[in-house]
């Protein structure tokens, strides 16, 4: 009983084996002959820098075939993700196939996190991993503008600007603090709608431009800059809302535990 038992296991052991081997060889050469069957794009739909139109436009320039007429096996999904990632807009590209022959492209474009205008005229975005990203002849998005007295070659000068100052002065505005006191007033919902241009002056000190109010607001350094822009809040809940907007034509928040306000020349 125990050698038939035993046979029986062997026989099964084997024709297991066979089946597996004889599988494996269909699938592969079913894989070998299977064809494309077309690409699906998806873009996120954040900004508007790319599309599928243009990622399509892309691999079509680039040489990358994907229909009925090119065998699934010989697609590089490497290659594409190569190839796309070259766009100076796109932050990471996904490529991958189902087993009916049918290819996904995803693609993440890059965030912009604030956009920048130079003394010299240069203009271009800053992306959340602080790097230069140009702008796009077709699309501009639409956020918080850093202008002033700013020097092209901090920003060109590095992939990252985390250690250069606006002025190449040790005593000057750090970059990379500017771009952390913009992503708190964009992470608040009052000073994201209403602050919409941060301006180093020639004293080195920063001025924000509100989108409502004929008025300019002297921050001055980035020194406690939360309890200066609650004070701000605290004047526009209170004070603006009996003396209105326009009142005044500079609210300086540099000095500590008060608001100075210039009152504006009417005459």
């Amino acid at each position: 009983m125990k050698i038939r038992r035993a046979y029986k296991i062997i026989v099964g052991i084997v024709l297991l084996t066979a089946y597996i081997v004889f599988a494996s060889i269909y699938v592969k050469r079913q894989y070998e002959e299977l064809l494309c069957n077309g690409v699906s794009i998806e873009v996120d739909n954040s900004y508007a820098f790319i599309n599928n139109d243009v990622v399509a436009k892309m691999l079509n320039e680039g040489g990358m075939i994907l229909d009925s007429t090119v065998k699934y096996s010989e697609i590089d999904f490497a290659e594409i993700e190569k190839l796309i990632n070259e766009n100076v807009y796109v932050e990471e590209t996904q490529v991958y196939g189902d087993f009916d022959g049918n290819v996904f492209v995803k693609v993440k474009q890059r965030d912009p996190m604030i956009r920048v205008v130079t003394e010299d005229a240069a203009s271009f975005y800053l992306d959340r991993d602080k790097k230069v990203m140009p702008l796009c002849d077709y699309f501009s998005a639409d956020m918080i503008v850093l202008s002033g007295h700013l020097r092209s070659d901090c920003f060109y000068a590095s992939d990252s600007v985390d250690n250069y100052n606006v002025n190449h002065d040790k005593n000057s505005l750090n970059i990379d603090d500017i771009c952390n006191f913009v992503n708190y007033l964009q992470s608040d919902e009052l000073w994201r709608n209403q602050i919409t241009q941060v301006y180093v002056n020639e004293s080195n000190e920063l001025e924000l431009v509100p989108r409502v109010g004929n008025h300019i607001i002297l921050l001055g350094g980035l020194d406690d800059y939360e309890k200066k822009m609650d004070k701000l809040e605290a004047m526009y809940n209170e004070g603006f809302d009996i003396t209105g907007w326009n009142a005044y034509s500079v609210v300086n928040l540099k000095f500590k535990n008060q608001v100075i306000c210039k009152r504006r020349n009417n005459g």
